[in-house]
C-alpha cells in the first residue's frame, strides 16, 4: 500500500506566490524538492485525502491514479484544502451513449465524456455545502459523487478502509473546528492531522489508542509563531514526545512534517537534515512512503 504527498506546502505556497523574502528567493533558485504545493495525499489505490486545484496535475506528474479515486477524505473547506470546481469538472449528462458516437461529439459540449466511479466525499457540514448547488447535493449520476456529512469522533467505513474523525484544533466556517483523520486500511494505521493547532486533549485522548504505521502532522510556522491554529516546530517536538512516551510509533513508522510555509521554515535541502536528527522526516511533493 502506497502513500503518497501529492502537495506539501501551506496556503500560500512555498515559495510564497508574492514573496521575495530570503527563503522563498532561495526555494526559487533550487528548484526541486524545495518547491512546494498546497497540502493533499493519495492513499493507494483509490482514496484522495483534500483535493485542492493544484491535486490533479500533481497526481499526473508523479504517477497516481486520480481517475480511480473512489474515496475523499476532507480535512476542511478552505480553498487551499478543498476545491469545488474541481469536482464541479466531473459532470456530464447521465442519459448520453457510452463509448459517445464520433459524430455525436461536434454536438456535444462539457468536461467529461467518458465513465467515472462514484467518489464518496467524507467531510463536514461545512465542507458538504461548499459541494451542493441550490442547497442540494450534487447529482450522482451526472458528477458521480455521494456526499457523507461527518463530525468529530465518529467512525466510519469506506470501502475497506476504517475511518476515525478527530477534532482538529482549527476553525473551518460558522465556527466549526475541521477534521484529522485516523485511517485503518490493510492492516496498517495512519495519522493524518493538517491543519490543527496543538490538540484537544479529546482528541489526544483518541490518539492515544492506536499505533500508527505512519503520522503525518503539520509544521506550518517552522521556527516562527505559536499560533493557536497551527503548528510550529516546537509544537512538533512536543508531540513525537508524546508519541514516543505513549510507545504509540511502530518499528520504523515514518514521523513526518507537511503543510509547511516558508518565511518561517528554511528550504527542504536544508531543514531534511536538522529534523532528521530527531527523528522527524520533512515530507516533500512527491514523497511515497510504502506500507
Amino acid at each position: 500500500m502506497r502513500f503518497t504527498f501529492l502537495g506539501t506546502s501551506a496556503g500560500e505556497q512555498f515559495p510564497g506566490f508574492w514573496c521575495r523574502c530570503e527563503f522563498c528567493e532561495q526555494a526559487r533558485q533550487a528548484g526541486g524538492r524545495n518547491i512546494r504545493s498546497n497540502s493533499c495525499a493519495h492513499l493507494g489505490p483509490d482514496c484522495m485525502i483534500d483535493l485542492n486545484h493544484w491535486a490533479p496535475g500533481q497526481a499526473l506528474r508523479f504517477g497516481v491514479p486520480f481517475l480511480e479515486s473512489r474515496y475523499l477524505l476532507v480535512t476542511h473547506s478552505h480553498e487551499d484544502h478543498l476545491s469545488p470546481h474541481v469536482l464541479s469538472w466531473r459532470s456530464m449528462n447521465p442519459d448520453l451513449p457510452l463509448p459517445i458516437p464520433e459524430a455525436m461529439r461536434t454536438q456535444l459540449v462539457g468536461p467529461r465524456f467518458s465513465e467515472l466511479p462514484v467518489m464518496h466525499v467524507y467531510g463536514t457540514a461545512a465542507t458538504c455545502s461548499l459541494l451542493q448547488s441550490g442547497g442540494k447535493d450534487p447529482d450522482p449520476g451526472r458528477q458521480r459523487l455521494s456526499l457523507h456529512r461527518v463530525g468529530h469522533f465518529q467512525t466510519f467505513q469506506a470501502g475497506d478502509m476504517l475511518c476515525h474523525t478527530l477534532k482538529a484544533n482549527h476553525e473551518d466556517r460558522n465556527g466549526l473546528m475541521g477534521l484529522n483523520y485516523i485511517i485503518e486500511r490493510g492492516g496498517k494505521t495512519i495519522l493524518y492531522a493538517l491543519d490543527t493547532g496543538w490538540f484537544f486533549p479529546e482528541t489526544l485522548e483518541r490518539i492515544a489508542e492506536f499505533k500508527y504505521d505512519l503520522v503525518v502532522i503539520e509544521g506550518t510556522f517552522g521556527y516562527g509563531k505559536d499560533d493557536p491554529q497551527h503548528m510550529n516546530f516546537e509544537k512538533v517536538d512536543r508531540a513525537l514526545a508524546f508519541f514516543r512516551e505513549r510507545q504509540l510509533l511502530k518499528a520504523d513508522a515514518p514521523f513526518c512534517i507537511s503543510h509547511i510555509a516558508p518565511h518561517w521554515t528554511p528550504i527542504h535541502d536544508e531543514i531534511e537534515p536538522v529534523m532528521a536528527e530527531n527523528g522527524i522526516s520533512v515530507a516533500y511533493d512527491g514523497m511515497v512512503v510504502e506500507l
